[in-house]
């Protein structure tokens, strides 16, 4: 499966590379994702490579999208 990482924050709206994930790996980053807002959060844009501190972090979302699900 296809995703992106979405960070929402009070500066605005962060999207991610597309990743190619399978099942596993997929909920490896649910669990890991759960605690993202903890310290600091890096993350590669299509154009560039965003690092986020945590009083950033504990005032966002992270949305992770499915894109492309060939899974089902």
């Amino acid at each position: 499966m296809k995703i992106i990482f979405i960070l929402h924050t009070n500066f605005g709206k962060f999207e991610s590379d597309y990743l190619e994930v399978n099942s596993e790996q997929y909920a490896k980053l649910q669990q890991i994702s759960k605690t993202y807002y903890t310290g600091d959060y890096e993350m590669y844009l299509p154009n560039g490579f965003l690092v986020a501190s945590p009083d950033v972090l504990k005032n966002s979302i992270l949305e992770i999208k499915i894109t492309e699900n060939d899974t089902l």
